[in-house]
């Protein structure tokens, strides 16, 4: 999620969005069309499409390992702005037991598609997705950064109705949409090589593939993102809140596998951010307790009837790994412009050891895991 914002355009109008006044929306939600939040993904949901206009594509890999290490690989390729694409590549690498931490942001000129659209080579970093859609294999060659990773699924890939939320009017006429597709978990092993030193890591990831066809200041007002790992359990939730203009709605997509079968997707969820505390470096009020809520169905299956989920976390977010000043690069003087209207854009970044209790029907079990937390403020349209 993060890295999205930090292709913001250095022009005012870009980052302002002065002028637009379209209110209408079209959530995910209301693209379902059978009363299940799951829809399979087809052989070309995770294509590259660099949509035009200012538009936003993304894919980004995260990995925690069950020592409560964290990484994760991102490439950004970005039509905002006046000239050329911006292609980005973004990573983190944070290892607890080295005290090890390290942020990667680096930009590239090179962006060359495979034929079927699935695969990318840039100047350092190299995406490809096999034949079956089940395995992406990512390498990174950099001076200051060298990963090798296999992202495998286990079992299978969804999006949310057709997987895209409509901004400013229905699929024909929108001034813009978010899409997202997931894989809620996946085996990951692999090297990343940082400072010099050799880390081999094995662990539990997730995969997003998403696109912004608008301007990113334009769509969410904050953004929060949960990605939660266990042995036994992946559990994941995206929320993002709508600028004023479109309604400030809450938009919530989540999942569930357990025992490495994809059991529930759901959108009826809820993050409630308690305890506010604020930071006198950026002034806004973060949460000391985050509660988090997941109620949905059991995927139907053939001769199953659907059961009720219902999935509860309390977290405390105390391993910050990063406070990111997302307009620390932009030029001093648009800075101020921009930060005299719009709130100063921040992002957290927290990993936690935490408890999720998951009911399913009437069996109830209970997971221990990490618990990677992203809060990003956005602006205050």
């Amino acid at each position: 999620m993060s890295s999205w914002f930090s292709q913001l355009s250095s022009t005012v109008s870009n980052i302002t969005g002065v002028g637009t006044t379209v209110d209408s929306i079209k959530t995910v939600a209301d693209t379902i069309t059978d009363g299940q939040a799951y829809t399979a993904l087809d052989e070309h949901d995770l294509d590259w499409t660099l949509a035009s206009g200012s538009s936003t594509e993304n894919q980004v890999f995260y990995l925690t390992t069950r020592s409560g290490g964290f990484a994760f690989v991102q490439l950004i390729h970005s039509n905002i702005g006046l000239w050329n694409p911006t292609i980005t590549m973004t990573c983190r690498f944070y290892d607890p037991e080295s005290s090890t931490s390290v942020f990667k942001n680096i930009t590239m000129s090179k962006f060359e598609l495979s034929a079927d659209k699935r695969s990318v080579k840039t100047d350092f970093f190299n995406i490809q997705l096999d034949a079956a859609q089940k395995l992406y294999k990512l390498n990174i060659t950099h001076p200051e950064l060298v990963v090798s990773l296999d992202f495998e699924r286990v079992d299978r890939g969804f999006k949310v109705g057709e997987g895209k939320t409509y901004l400013g009017g229905d699929k024909s006429s929108a001034a813009g949409f978010v899409s997202h597709k997931f894989w809620p978990r996946c085996a990951v092993k692999g090297t990343f090589i940082v400072n010099q030193k050799i880390f081999e890591t094995e662990g539990d990831g997730i995969f997003i593939h998403a696109i912004q066809g608008m301007q990113p200041q334009l769509i969410a007002s904050n953004w929060n993102f949960v990605n939660f790992q266990s042995d036994k359990a992946s559990i994941a939730m995206m929320q993002f809140q709508t600028t004023k203009q479109y309604g400030s709605v809450n938009i919530n997509q989540g999942s569930l596998v357990l025992n490495d079968k994809l059991v529930c997707v759901s959108i009826d969820n809820s993050v409630e951010l308690l305890d506010l505390k604020k930071d006198e470096d950026t002034q806004y009020d973060i949460p000391q307790t985050i509660k988090l809520t997941w109620k949905g169905k059991t995927i139907k299956e053939e001769g199953q009837e659907p059961k009720d989920v219902v999935i509860t976390m309390t977290t405390e977010p105390r391993g910050l790994i990063e406070k990111i000043d997302v307009l620390a690069e932009i030029p001093y003087v648009i800075r101020k412009l921009v930060q005299s209207l719009i709130v100063k854009p921040y992002i957290y970044q927290w990993i936690d050891k935490s408890t999720a209790e998951i009911t399913i029907g009437d069996e109830k079990t209970t997971v221990e895991g990490h618990c990677f937390q992203e809060l990003v403020f956005v602006s205050s349209f």
